[in-house]
């Protein structure tokens, strides 16, 4: 019989019956033996890494010795608004990541409390697939850029127009950002004059520090994508959560943001942040037109090279998101670097007016 699955808040009660309770049911008759606690990564989520031991049934099963834990085992973690973004990644996990081919990190358990809406992640140790991990301080060149846009075309692709994805309730109004209400929060005067304190506070200039203007102009935004939505979009696309296997082929993981979107979503939040200001401004309308191109050669042929550039230019208004983040969620020193590179393309493009 399997060990009962039952919620928890805090690492302290991670134990090897605990981890038993995720694996068994996809895994039957396994048992964990011993579950350490490895490394500790405190962010937007909690991730711990487990160094695991098995019964037979588990090494029969071939699962491996060390898997990441993910889950809203932060202090923040325990709002209702945190709770449904963490809820949209192992939902992400449960019902659409086995269609995708994109080399995601593998899955081993996703689970979903509906008592407590809390949600738990058993994921793939991509330490031994020997990855680079994405980072804002190293940004990448066009010609990197050129392949993370043909895995973004890939996505989009997927879905592109299908009424596959109506099935996925959890998924529609903008998947757990749009339910989480977390935008309208971002955008409260105490959020606001926090991070206007901060280092990141001095691109907060001109246009881009009127608070009712730019709550107004994420409004317009977000709503333009929900009216035009018709792909699955990672949600998040920026460097922190990009992989890079040794043939440099990306990846992305950290899917607590996708939704059923608009393709310049993810395009314009990945050129904008992943490259310096000076690359970007030398090799955006290039890259834009790249991705088109990469669509096309997955089947889509439904956007021009005019009509993405436009839409890309009155995207970069979205990545005004990153002056606005909370510390706890971001470390300031990334914060600080995207905020930068966002304010920049927003000035280079008039974009608060083109909403």
């Amino acid at each position: 019989m399997g060990e009962i699955f039952k919620s928890i808040s805090s690492i302290d009660e991670i134990s090897s019956a605990w981890v038993t309770s995720l694996l068994e049911p996809q895994f039957p008759g396994t048992v964990v033996k011993s579950a350490y606690l490895g490394t500790v990564i405190r962010g937007t989520a909690t991730k711990v890494r487990l160094l695991l031991d098995y019964n037979q049934a588990g090494h029969e099963h071939r699962l491996p010795p060390t898997l990441w834990l993910k889950a809203g085992l932060e202090s923040h973690g325990a709002s209702e608004q945190m709770r449904a973004i963490y809820a949209g990644e192992a939902l992400f996990y449960r019902d659409i990541a086995p269609g995708l081919d994109l080399g995601l990190p593998r899955g081993f358990a996703a689970v979903f409390d509906d008592a407590t809406g809390q949600s738990y992640l058993l994921l793939e140790d991509l330490l031994a697939r020997h990855v680079r991990f994405g980072h804002s301080s190293t940004v990448i060149t066009p010609d990197e850029a050129v392949r993370v846009l043909d895995l973004q075309a890939k996505l989009h692709a997927r879905y592109w127009g299908s009424d596959a994805l109506a099935r996925f309730e959890w998924l529609q109004g903008g998947g757990a950002m749009g339910k989480s209400g977390v935008h309208d929060l971002t955008y409260s005067p105490e959020i606001w004059d926090r991070c206007r304190s901060l280092p990141r506070g001095r691109f907060m200039a001109g246009k881009l520090g009127d608070r009712t203007q730019m709550h107004g102009v994420m409004e317009r935004l977000l709503r333009y994508d929900l009216d035009h939505a018709h792909c699955l979009v990672h949600g998040d696309a920026q460097l922190m959560n990009m992989y890079f296997t040794p043939d440099a082929t990306p990846g992305y993981l950290d899917w607590q943001t996708a939704m059923h979107g608009f393709w310049a979503h993810d395009v314009t939040e990945f050129i904008v942040t992943a490259l310096s200001v000076e690359d970007r401004r030398r090799s955006e309308r290039a890259l834009v037109n790249a991705y088109v191109e990469a669509l096309e050669r997955y089947g889509v042929v439904a956007l021009s090279a005019e009509s993405a550039w436009a839409e890309y230019v009155r995207h970069t208004a979205y990545t005004f998101h990153w002056v606005l983040c909370q510390p706890e969620w971001q470390p300031e020193d990334v914060c600080l670097l995207n905020s930068e590179r966002a304010c920049a393309a927003i000035v280079d493009h008039s974009s608060v007016d083109a909403w």
